[in-house]
């Protein structure tokens, strides 16, 4: 019998957060994708495995190296952005395919682009970019207050948004730079209320998001809410924890579920084998990266990555994922419509998790527009 072909997800299975991310889901739905085609290119098997990178950095050089030693032909998800950036550095060096479905680092694209890594979907400044529009865009969208972590994602964040509110007439009117985990912050919220923002954005991730996205919903039940609230990042399976602390608010997200009947096909598929749980976006991205791959190695008869590469940049697509999609050959981001939505409080869901209603499409020329000339250098 031929050699399998294989595929290694390198993913957090830790039943944490991340893991809710993308982690165990994001392994089934890669799985799922390859029954889908059969599961077999090329006249050979195609195995899918896991690594579990425990959402430490400093493991992944050897998972990823591991994984390639032991004959990965692809390696997915790859979610965190040091994560993705040391698999990505392993993937140039090893000659050998990544596809990063979660991470949002743009030096994927940019500084710490390669020919070996695409960056399948979204990035911190697309997403930055589209909400910032969206909001800003509103006649009560013009004066922000920032709450922001005292991290580099926090600050990064912010300085995403700030041109975008610009552009639109908008301002900053105060920023607010407040610490990782605190459990408390209501003299900040204090005074975020004295300057009476149109709207507060949380500059934040992860866990941390989570409780100051919910502490400022909180404090606008009692203190007298801004006309809107958003974030820099939103996940459904962070939603789904929190629930009603995210209620009201404006995001950007790169799929949902119920966007359409293609989104909802697929993950009533997804759902069945997993206790009614619908797909995050990073899982949904999984399958399509997996079904992209297999596609493109078939075409190209071969799993070298060389070769692959060469059928996949410039490749158009449209799937139950990605809309208006393109592999970009230039730095390898993989481009497509992105939709910014609003979360909906608890009592206003038509079914189990069912959060988002999308108010808007933002096309993927407009979403993920070329990188400023020698940005990426493969």
């Amino acid at each position: 019998m031929s050699a399998p072909i294989k595929i290694t997800v390198i993913t957090d299975l830790d039943g944490d957060l991340y893991d809710a991310r993308s982690g165990s889901g994001g392994v089934d739905a890669t799985r799922m994708a390859v029954e889908d085609f059969g599961g077999k290119v090329l006249g050979r098997p195609v195995v899918v495995d896991a690594r579990d990178d425990h959402n430490k950095p400093d493991t992944v050089k050897a998972l990823a190296e591991g994984a390639y030693d032991a004959g990965a032909d692809l390696l997915m998800d790859v979610q965190n952005s040091p994560i993705a950036i040391a698999a990505s550095k392993v993937a140039a060096e090893r000659h050998r395919l990544a596809i990063v479905t979660l991470a949002a680092t743009p030096a994927l694209t940019r500084g710490a682009c390669n020919k070996y890594t695409y960056h399948y979907s979204f990035d911190a400044p697309a997403i930055a970019a589209a909400t910032a529009d969206s909001v800003a865009k509103l006649p009560d969208g013009k004066r922000w207050a920032a709450v922001v972590a005292d991290a580099g994602f926090g600050r990064g964040a912010v300085a995403a948004f700030a041109p975008h509110i610009a552009a639109e007439g908008g301002t900053v009117v105060g920023s607010f730079v407040v610490p990782v985990g605190a459990a408390d912050i209501a003299p900040t919220l204090r005074d975020v209320a004295a300057l009476k923002p149109d709207v507060v954005g949380v500059f934040s991730a992860g866990a941390d998001a989570d409780e100051k996205v919910s502490q400022v919903n909180a404090a606008g039940k009692t203190d007298g809410p801004p006309a809107h609230v958003t974030t820099a990042l939103l996940y459904l399976s962070d939603v789904d924890r929190v629930k009603g602390g995210y209620a009201g608010v404006r995001a950007t997200v790169p799929w949902y579920w119920d966007m359409d009947g293609r989104a909802r096909a697929w993950a009533d598929r997804f759902a069945a084998v997993h206790g009614g749980l619908r797909p995050t976006a990073a899982q949904a991205a999984d399958y399509s990266a997996t079904t992209q791959w297999l596609t493109a190695v078939a075409a190209a008869g071969t799993t070298d990555a060389d070769a692959v590469v060469k059928t996949l940049d410039g490749r158009t697509f449209d799937d139950m994922f990605a809309r208006h999609a393109t592999w970009r050959a230039s730095d390898h981001m993989v481009t497509h419509d992105l939709y910014v939505v609003d979360v909906l409080p608890p009592a206003e869901l038509r079914a189990p998790h069912a959060w988002f209603r999308v108010v808007d499409t933002v096309p993927a020329a407009r979403a993920f527009p070329e990188a400023e000339a020698g940005a990426c250098r493969f």
